[in-house]
């Protein structure tokens, strides 16, 4: 009787599947793709076989890059002012736990705030409007011109050649004060609220499958332990010394369908990096992965971060050596984090666990990988393979600055070829422990340091060699040696920012650049373009 009724469902399925497939062909001429389990039929997307990420810079009020439409996520922390003081001086302010004035002192103290600076005369020209609630009076300055106001919503004429935006509160009603103040680009009052991220932004990145963070996040010397200490998105600014909250990040990857690079803060107690984790979890798709990183350059002691690991790796007597001490520490504590979002998640297989290592030195990514078989634990060894650092050496500089363009650009070649002998032996010392080998960082270090960044010749000359179009062929033969050395994902540094004594990072350098204006970025597109994930 089994046998039979095996028989007669093998027989009958085939019926019911030609009515099944009939079915779903009339619903699919009807109303077009549908979904099956909560999982949409898949969807072409520009970074599906994108080989790179990118690094973010971080939200700040003087970053060329517009990452919100409502600008006043980019602003200041409130300064406190008053008349006949000097700037900043105007007494202790009365702010909520989200940064919002709460009262002015009677002193006729006022509180301003700059909301994005350094665009260097390139604002999206127009009325912005500006929605707050409460009670109160504020003020722009600058060249802005108010066209209408009324409680509640301001309009504000901008021109494309403002230096400076700025906003203060001059009153405000202690049982009803000025908070939740959004200042929204023109033609986003309706959709700030569901899209908050410029679309330009979302574009320029939309070929990177990996989006690292570690900017956003304001890792490097970061305060943050508890879970409570995370910035939110209820807070004055994104643009504060804890960096932007967790909700947004999540929303921007979603957007993008690129997979997060989060890094946990080096005081992160083991509840927040739990809490976070669940976060992550809930509001992820479910098709991306997570790149997991304890902190940033845990081997590199001008962090904060470092010199953390270093103390408690001689406190735990992990070496008599400090500086393997502080790499042994890294190693332990990535390890323990990593167990903990492997808990949340049920397992690795959305997860990509990095331990980070200094490119030009081996024996770093040897002890991390080593120490207590950490290699074990995780999916890949990170390293930041750039190029040029040598040309910023201060004891070389007065050469250096003597030096032409090409000439500057001929050495970079050089120390390119140098470069991938290094990449390929850290890519077999990965390989040897299963590891594959990517980059949390790469690019271009043409930047004085140890006091040679003040040196404005060399300044100037490494601004216009970043700048050159021969720039854009280096590029691509330093992404190509990348490759062929055995290096796979790279996460470039970084996405957009202004040239300045500290470095030219950005592969763009303002919001609206064009990409004909900007050969690493150019370069980079090319080479996805052309190299589709190779490993």
């Amino acid at each position: 009787m089994a046998y039979k009724r095996t028989r007669w469902w093998a027989g009958n399925r085939i019926i019911v599947g030609r009515h099944f497939v009939t079915f779903f062909i009339i619903v699919l001429a009807l109303f077009g793709p549908v979904e099956i389990g909560g999982t949409a039929e898949k969807e072409s997307r520009p970074n599906e076989d994108s080989a790179f990420g990118i690094n973010l810079g971080g939200v700040t009020y003087w970053s060329t890059e517009i990452v919100f439409v409502d600008l006043f996520k980019h602003s200041q922390l409130w300064k406190s002012q008053a008349p006949g003081r000097k700037y900043s001086q105007g007494g202790p302010l009365d702010l909520t736990e989200d940064g919002w004035v709460s009262s002015l002192a009677d002193n006729g103290q006022f509180a301003d705030s700059i909301i994005l600076s350094s665009i260097n005369g390139r604002y999206p020209g127009g009325v912005y409007t500006c929605i707050y609630d409460g009670r109160g009076q504020l003020k722009f300055a600058y060249g802005t011109t108010i066209v209408e106001e009324k409680t509640g919503c301001i309009k504000v004429q901008v021109k494309p050649e403002q230096n400076l935006l700025t906003l203060a509160i001059t009153k405000t009603n202690t049982k009803d004060p000025v908070r939740n103040i959004r200042f929204i680009l023109p033609g986003f009052e309706e959709t700030y609220g569901t899209q908050p991220f410029h679309p330009d932004f979302l574009k320029r990145w939309e070929n990177f499958k990996v989006i690292r963070f570690m900017d956003f996040q304001r890792t490097n010397n970061s305060r943050q332990a508890d879970f409570s200490d995370r910035p939110t998105t209820a807070m004055q600014t994104q643009g504060g010394p804890g960096g932007v909250a967790l909700d947004y990040m999540l929303q921007l990857a979603n957007t993008l369908n690129a997979d997060p690079w989060f890094c946990m803060p080096h005081l992160a107690t083991d509840d927040y990096v739990h809490e976070f984790a669940q976060m992550v979890r809930r509001q992820l798709k479910p098709n991306l992965k997570v790149y997991i990183e304890y902190s940033n350059e845990c081997w590199n002691s001008m962090f904060g971060q470092a010199r953390y690991c270093k103390d408690k790796g001689k406190e735990l007597r992990l070496s008599n050596n400090d500086y393997q001490a502080q790499l042994r520490f890294y190693s332990k504590r990535s390890v323990q984090i990593f167990k903990l979002w492997e808990e949340v998640f049920g397992g690795t297989k959305r997860l990509v666990r990095v331990l980070a290592a200094q490119s030009a030195n081996p024996w770093t990514s040897v002890q991390v990988m080593d120490f207590e078989e950490a290699y074990k634990h995780a999916d890949v060894l990170g390293i930041a393979p750039y190029f040029g650092h040598a040309l910023g050496n201060p004891r070389t500089q007065d050469k250096t600055a003597k030096m032409s363009v090409d000439e500057v650009l001929e050495a970079c070649e050089g120390y390119i070829e140098k470069n991938n002998k290094t990449i390929a032996e850290q890519a077999k010392q990965a390989k040897e422990r299963g590891l594959r080998l990517i980059a949390y960082e790469g690019g271009q270090h043409l930047v004085g340091h140890g006091g040679a960044e003040n040196n404005k010749t060399m300044e100037q000359l490494f601004h216009t060699a970043n700048r050159h179009p021969r720039m854009k062929q280096l590029y691509l033969e330093y992404l190509a040696g990348w490759k062929q050395s055995g290096g796979t994902m790279m996460a470039i540094f970084s996405s957009t920012g202004r040239f300045s004594k500290w470095g030219s990072w950005g592969i763009m350098e303002y919001h609206g650049q064009p990409a004909g204006a900007a050969p690493k970025y150019q370069a980079v597109l090319e080479f996805l373009e052309k190299n589709p994930k190779w490993w």
